[in-house]
């Protein structure tokens, strides 16, 4: 008989943040005069936030020239997904100070910016 290991909490908290993702709608990035960016120890990022009220928030504390705008499957898929894919800007989301969770655009866009809606047959 196996025995099941327990979830670690990063693990918990990447499904949870995911499964958000899928049935919000739209996310929120930074905006001054172009998408703000960003660069870690390992990659060239691009912050999102699930709530325009997290957006601002980061904002406030860390850029605040920037302010939240929304990002739609529209802008994302015509404008931000070939930008990002060009200059290899990892998509981020910003949970909190700490907890971020590094997507690829592919990731993006198969699970957050798909077309749900049911198609006629």
């Amino acid at each position: 008989m196996h025995l099941l290991q327990p979830v670690t909490q990063d693990l918990f908290l990447k499904v949870t943040i995911l499964k958000s993702m899928m049935y919000c709608g739209v996310l929120w990035g930074l905006y001054h005069q172009g998408w703000a960016m960003s660069q870690d120890q390992d990659d060239f990022i691009f912050p999102f936030w699930l709530s325009a009220t997290q957006a601002e928030r980061y904002a406030r504390k860390h850029w605040p020239q920037y302010k939240a705008r929304k990002i739609t499957s529209e802008n994302f898929n015509s404008a931000l997904l070939p930008t990002l894919q060009r200059l290899n800007v990892r998509p981020t989301l910003y949970k909190t100070d700490r907890h971020r969770l590094k997507l690829s655009a592919a990731q993006m866009q198969s699970w957050f910016f798909q077309d749900l809606s049911p198609k006629n047959v």
